[in-house]
């Protein structure tokens, strides 16, 4: 019999996997999975399969590290923001 906290651990193994294949370095996929897996479980659930949320765990981690381009139309500015979040 299989426990929760099992299934958990091979899911998460899974996606660390996916994350290789898509590119990652294998300490860069672990830190990586492990810096968006608790907001990403918190807002899907473990309802997607292995490959669809280390996609989606990607396209969050190029969305972080995307620079502003003022030439680009879908693209925010919120420097200011992220100054008041570090002083709290």
């Amino acid at each position: 019999m299989t426990t929760r906290r099992m299934m958990h651990k091979y899911y998460a193994q899974g996606v660390i996997s996916e994350l290789q294949q898509l590119g990652y370095p294998c300490e860069q996929a672990k830190s990586v999975f492990f810096r968006h897996y608790k907001d990403m479980k918190r807002l899907f659930g473990l309802e997607q399969n292995v490959s669809d949320f280390a996609k989606m765990v990607d396209e969050f981690e190029r969305a972080l590290n995307r620079k502003y381009n003022p030439n680009d139309p879908n693209s925010i500015f919120v420097g200011h923001l992220r100054d008041r979040a570090k002083k709290k």
